[in-house]
């Protein structure tokens, strides 16, 4: 399922690509137990995915994908694949650059700034662009690090685009970005309610579907390891067993779940079609 609606707020899953990475990146992963997400040539896809919010006058995207450029190849992993696709993914849903009114960025890593302002032009001029403060002193401000995402921010920066979150925000009626630190500290979640209903957005907190079976399993770009697992705990003893409906960027196939009283997910199609 790639949309759902919470009260009158539409959710749209977009995908911009993937990447593939090396089984080693996540420690605890182990081929026998998770032979689904291993493939044969040892690697691990991870989708790099965004969010469309639309409802009560609001456009508002969640994360900004890896953007127009290519890593590495099926020979030396991790490698991109299909890298790119956000602007007709957006234009499929029938949504504009210009459109957007918020780009909540969930994170600073590459893989959610891309199209911010990809070769130093904002891609969205009349978004407001929104991370988690703590995130520019770790991952962008340090000299070498991250340096093409460095570019597109600052380029956002210096057209007043961007503002730094701290704590719990409530960045549109009935949508509040809350914290959720450790695969980067200044990590965020985005909790959307209306009429009784609610969807959580869980940004970068899971990597892949096996996380949610076995929360233990790490990525290897997790700044705090023993946060990151505390932060996964959190959401899936918070969800577990509630009507409220998860979505992960990263995964492939169903964004949209339910988390059991088991930790396993379920695709909402097939608790709709129960």
């Amino acid at each position: 399922m790639r949309s759902i609606q919470i009260g009158d707020i539409e959710v749209q899953a977009l995908t911009d690509g993937r990447l593939r990475w090396p089984a080693s990146h996540f420690p605890g992963l182990e081929s026998d137990t998770h032979p689904e997400a291993v493939a044969t040539d040892g690697s691990v896809s991870v989708t790099t995915g965004a969010f469309l919010v639309r409802g009560h006058g609001r456009t508002i995207l969640v994360d900004a994908g890896f953007g127009p450029r290519a890593v590495g190849s099926p020979q030396e992993l991790p490698y991109t694949e299909g890298t790119g696709a956000l602007p007709d993914a957006l234009a499929a849903a029938g949504c504009a650059p210009g459109d957007v009114d918020t780009l909540l960025l969930t994170g600073l890593n590459p893989d959610h700034v891309g199209w911010v302002a990809p070769n130093g032009k904002p891609f969205f001029p009349n978004a407001e662009v929104l991370h988690g403060e703590s995130d520019w002193d770790a991952l962008i401000k340090p000299a070498g690090r991250h340096e093409w995402a460095r570019v597109t921010l600052e380029a956002a920066r210096a057209e007043g685009q961007l503002r730094g979150l701290r704590g719990v925000e409530e960045i549109a009626p009935g949508i509040t970005a809350r914290p959720a630190p450790g695969h980067t500290p200044g990590q965020y979640v985005l909790e959307i309610a209306d009429q009784d209903r609610r969807a959580v957005l869980l940004g970068g907190v899971f990597q892949i579907p096996a996380q949610l079976a076995d929360p233990g399993i790490g990525f290897s770009f997790d700044r705090d390891p023993v946060q990151a697992e505390q932060t996964r705990r959190y959401w899936l003893d918070e969800l577990a067993g509630t009507d409220t409906i998860a979505a992960a960027g990263h995964f492939p196939g169903d964004q949209f779940f339910r988390i059991t009283t088991h930790h396993t997910a379920e695709p909402v199609s097939a608790i709709r079609a129960a």
